[in-house]
């Protein structure tokens, strides 16, 4: 089973892999959030908390010209999941997966990290 965790954080783990990035973490480091798909964002809260941090997904349709975040869409390779990137100043910084032809059309969702969230 480990095996095939390890091969699905490679080929599809790219929030996983966004998470290190934000955090400045290797990402073997950081766990295969979404799998088993029950749960997993309580897992992802738990993992930020370990960092002081809170986390929440917020809808949106753009990303703010200021800050940092790890924004998700519609995935084009895969039909029931989505995609996530990291932004900063309103630029692509980070896709785990490049080339995937992601652009901002596809933002549906943005991660909220902050200190101070209840």
């Amino acid at each position: 089973m480990r095996h095939n965790i390890t091969r699905l954080r490679r080929e599809q783990g790219c929030f996983t892999y966004c998470v290190a990035y934000l955090l400045n973490v290797h990402p073997e480091r950081v766990p295969y959030f979404v799998y088993p798909r029950d749960g997993w964002m309580f897992r992802v809260r738990r993992f930020f908390r370990r960092y002081g941090l809170a986390v929440r997904w917020i809808e949106c349709d753009h990303v703010p010209k200021r800050g940092t975040y790890i924004v998700c869409g519609d995935s084009l390779q895969w039909k029931t999941y989505a995609h996530s990137v990291v932004y900063r100043a309103g630029k692509v910084v980070y896709d785990p997966q490049y080339p995937s032809k992601w652009s901002d059309e596809r933002i549906t969702h943005r991660l909220i990290v902050s200190k101070d969230l209840p």
